[in-house]
């Protein structure tokens, strides 16, 4: 067996992250193999230089998500396009040793389907295995860490037959920041600015807007705040389908109570703070050097309200101070959230109660010292909120349906999520940073222009189905438009009522409700109303090709909205099987298509 070199470029690791779950692993996994003393390349899959999968690598490990149906994750996109090209040879990459670990959920129907279409096509350009993929299952009673567990072990155990002189250093042992952070103490202070519109980037689709409204739509008595929210820009550029992504901030009160928590900060937290090194893409721009300091840094780019993972915990040990019983004995505990003995400790610390990254440094605040220059590589990065679009397409204005997020956890706090807590203060006339994504949403098909569109949407669901709506009544396509809405009570929580009263009354829509809350209601939930219309439903799908469209909150709806499709076409005279495959086939001619989360 060949042995490999240890330089930077042979061992590389690509991510293709949604939330940053897939990401965590693979930022894990690279620490890990630097312990190693191996010098592996970590990277999304979209950022990596392809010309270098070529030249460079010799042992690729690949961990991803899966997103939609069966889709890879915005950052993987383009990867995999180039992957498809027709022209590639197929011993292009033959030289390479693969293994894959994707982080999927069993509910869904394409299960870590994104890691599979990876890996058969990575086969097919000629890798070979380096150990067997491994597909994570949240659903399972071990969890996705039972998963990662075990496919580290034979990972490293075959990273080493490649590696016969590697020599495992401690753990005790702090590695170097991939991106220091540094500060010149000569400068001076900087002017407060509006750092929030300097996120300079070469997108088109990134934009400057201006918030026109922002009202709560249902009632101030019900459970739920959900808000319209209207942005006005320019050169906008988007189709029913597409989605918004928001870049929400900290508030100054928690960035303060984060900075005083260190106190070694105080007096660096607003002279110019630089980051060193080759500095990965972040979604949105990050704020130019010249304007950034560490509060702003934390304000705008740092996570300190996420719910603390295990790469987090994995560095954040070595910055206790263990020379007392009590720092050695919250050191330990760290050092246990950050390993894989007992994966039961992190979940119960952090996940459990959902506590955050702040209340953890405020827990370990009397032996943490956190250097300056590990800040950007140990705090996890603010991800953009991605938001259906709730409107038709327009060059200056884009409208969204947000549900604010708040609970109470098991430690009796009220948790609010860092882009409800931000969105909530938003008001007219303020200005936000935005960006429109591509869904490629098809309501066509090629043997039918207009087939009819059956629209199953409960809550915030409803989103993009305004957005089709609006845009085919607006344009006067003649299409038959089917909505299957479901919320709890029909004077409280049935958004956009007047518009679907208008619709219906001039006969451009067909609305059927659903409220789970009503005592009159014959419907509580959306599969319910589906079933009451089976006659309707059947003929739609089998003689008219209509297309389906799912959107809203994961979990059962989607999986009761497909078993009550199937009841209907067996009510049409299939069996089972007959139904299930026609289902199938309806997704794979895009004529079933899911948006849950």
């Amino acid at each position: 067996m060949a042995n490999y070199s240890s330089e930077p470029g042979c061992v590389t690791i690509l991510y293709g992250s949604e939330n940053g779950t897939a990401e965590d692993y693979a930022r894990y996994l690279w620490q890990r193999l630097q312990y190693l003393q191996l010098k592996p390349t970590l990277s999304t899959l979209d950022e990596y230089p392809l010309k270098s999968l070529v030249t460079e690598t010799k042992i690729l490990i690949i961990v991803c998500s899966t997103t939609g149906q069966g889709e890879l994750p915005l950052n993987a996109r383009k990867f995999m396009k180039f992957l498809l090209k027709k022209k590639l040879p197929s011993d292009l990459l033959n030289h390479i040793k693969l293994t894959t670990f994707g982080v999927g959920d069993s509910s869904y129907t394409k299960f870590n389907y994104a890691v599979k279409k990876l890996h058969t096509r990575l086969h097919q350009l000629g890798c070979s295995e380096l150990s067997p993929r491994c597909e994570a299952d949240e659903m399972s009673a071990e969890g996705v860490d039972g998963f990662y567990k075990e496919w580290e072990l034979k990972v490293i155990e075959n990273i080493r037959s490649y590696f016969p002189d590697l020599v495992t250093i401690s753990d005790d042992y702090l590695l170097p920041p991939l991106n220091p952070a540094s500060y010149d103490e000569l400068d001076d202070l900087l002017d407060e600015l509006d750092l929030s519109l300097t996120r300079v980037q070469n997108d088109p689709d990134l934009h400057i807007g201006k918030i026109v409204s922002n009202v709560r739509l249902t009632d101030s008595d019900h459970f739920q705040d959900v808000r319209h929210v209207i942005i006005e820009s320019e050169e906008l550029k988007f189709l029913p389908g597409d989605t918004v992504g928001l870049y929400p901030i900290n508030d100054d009160k928690s960035v303060e109570l984060l900075i005083q928590l260190q106190p070694h900060w105080i007096p660096f937290a607003d002279k110019p703070l630089h980051i060193l090194g080759k500095v990965a893409a972040i979604d949105g721009g990050l704020i130019s050097a010249e304007k950034l300091t560490l509060r702003s840094l934390f304000k705008y780019h740092l996570d300190i309200v996420a719910i603390p993972r295990r790469s987090f915990f994995m560095n954040l040990w070595h910055f206790t101070n263990a020379s007392t019983p009590d720092g050695e004995r919250e050191q330990e505990k760290l050092k246990e959230f950050g390993g894989f003995e007992d994966t039961e400790e992190l979940y119960n610390y952090a996940n459990r109660p959902r506590r955050l990254i702040l209340e953890t440094i405020l827990e370990f605040q009397d032996n943490l010292e956190i250097p300056i220059r590990y800040i950007y590589d140990l705090f996890p990065k603010i991800r953009p909120r991605l938001f259906s679009i709730a409107s038709k397409p327009s060059p200056t204005q884009v409208e969204l349906v947000v549900g604010i997020v708040e609970y109470k956890t098991m430690l009796r706090r009220i948790r609010r999520g860092l882009c409800s807590k931000w969105l909530k203060l938003v008001d007219s006339g303020d200005r936000i940073v935005f960006k429109t994504h591509r869904a490629n949403l098809k309501y066509t098909l090629p043997s039918v222009p207009n087939p009819p569109l059956i629209m199953i949407a409960p809550g915030t669901g409803i989103a993009p189905m305004k957005s089709i709506i609006e845009h085919v009544t607006g344009h006067e396509i003649d299409q038959q438009l089917h909505l299957f809405y479901g919320c709890r009570y029909s004077g409280k929580d049935l958004l956009f009522r007047e518009l679907w009263n208008t619709l219906v009354d001039a006969q451009k829509l067909h609305f059927y409700p659903a409220f789970s809350r009503d005592e009159n209601s014959t419907a509580k939930y959306v599969q319910d109303r589906l079933f009451q219309e089976k006659a309707l439903i059947g003929d739609l799908l089998l003689n008219q090709n209509a297309i389906i469209f799912v959107c809203g909150s994961s979990g059962k709806m989607p999986k009761q909205v497909r078993i009550t499709l199937m009841e209907v076409l067996v009510h049409t005279g299939m069996d089972e099987a007959q139904a299930g495959e026609y289902l199938l086939a309806m997704e794979d001619s895009g004529r079933y298509k899911e948006d849950v989360w």
